[in-house]
């Protein structure tokens, strides 16, 4: 009995406070479009006019929970909004699919809301990117940096997607042969097998795919802080069908192409960074979250000092 009044004690404690389970910050949840949106929110005392809003996009179908260690250690010294994308955690299914101009929106409508005003940081993980880099076409101005943690490749155009294929010694044939009735079929269990919001999402990424992810690169990135951070370990749990190629080689020789290709977007900016994490997996921000961190802070001196470069020349 003593038991269960202080886990009942200790529940009514966190919901008067509002603090989330991470022990620091704030769940809120917040009405877009009619539908409850769960976000978390740090570091509001750092708020202040001009100084970047340091803004979290997770991966694909993936919570936000997963930038606990990033996020506590930022929000020491800046504003941190991070949120669940319609359908994950317990934000509601808004019935609409998850293009980049919806998320786009909503994430713009919630940040205002809140009296998060820009300029933002955006940092995003894996599919996120997609979206990050789509909210730099719609509002450039209003970026202070992008940093891309092992990102969807938006860079990718037709014919990209053959040349790991192609180096690693197989025939255009063979290629067009594994990503023909295969495929189609992984797809449709994939569908019937997954949960709907990672469904909704992968719809997303195929439609941005068919269309050379013109919907996030319709103009070129802003001349603000621009980050990649490229996860180098090989999956420790791949998938285990047999296949006609060595599967590492494969997976070295694609990671180097994606490298050559988000140089070139770097390569005009004043303040592109690169970052290379050899024994990373993918989760970057749970595997490396020092080397997110680091990226976020030299992002912000970055800023900082193309702002007093900009008054000097003013």
């Amino acid at each position: 009995m003593r038991n269960l009044m202080k886990r009942i004690l200790i529940s009514a404690i966190v919901m008067i406070l509002g603090f989330s389970s991470f022990g620091f910050g704030q769940k809120e949840f917040i009405n877009v479009n009619g539908k409850k949106m769960e976000i978390f929110i740090a570091g509001l005392q750092n708020n202040q006019k001009d100084k970047p809003v340091i803004v979290f996009e997770n991966g694909m179908a993936t919570k936000l929970d997963k930038w606990k260690t990033v996020i506590e250690e930022v929000s020491k010294t800046s504003a941190v909004f991070s949120y669940n994308r319609p359908r994950i955690g317990e934000s509601e299914n808004d019935s609409l699919p998850p293009t980049t101009k919806h998320i786009v929106e909503n994430l713009r409508k919630m940040l205002l809301e809140k009296g998060f005003k820009p300029p933002y940081l955006f940092v995003s993980h894996s599919f996120g990117g997609a979206y990050i880099r789509s909210y730099a076409s719609y509002y450039p101005d209003e970026i202070a940096g992008l940093i891309f943690v092992d990102p969807v490749d938006f860079t990718k155009k037709k014919g990209d997607g053959d040349l790991p294929y192609l180096e690693i010694g197989l025939t255009q044939h063979q290629i067009d042969s594994m990503f023909a009735k295969p495929y189609k079929k992984f797809v449709e269990n994939l569908y019937a097998d997954m949960p709907n919001f990672y469904v909704e999402e992968v719809k997303i990424l195929r439609q941005l795919t068919k269309t050379e992810f013109k919907e996030c690169d319709s103009i070129p990135l802003p001349d603000v802080p621009v980050h990649f951070i490229q996860a180098g370990g090989y999956p420790k749990n791949p998938e285990k069908r047999e296949t006609i190629y060595d599967k590492v080689k494969l997976f070295r020789i694609d990671n180097n192409l994606k490298m050559k290709r988000w140089l070139a977007l770097l390569n005009p900016l004043q303040y592109g960074k690169y970052f290379y994490c050899s024994n990373s997996g993918h989760y970057m921000q749970e595997d490396e979250p020092e080397t997110l961190i680091a990226s976020i802070k030299l992002a912000l001196n970055d800023y900082d000092r193309l702002q007093k470069e900009k008054t000097i020349k003013d």
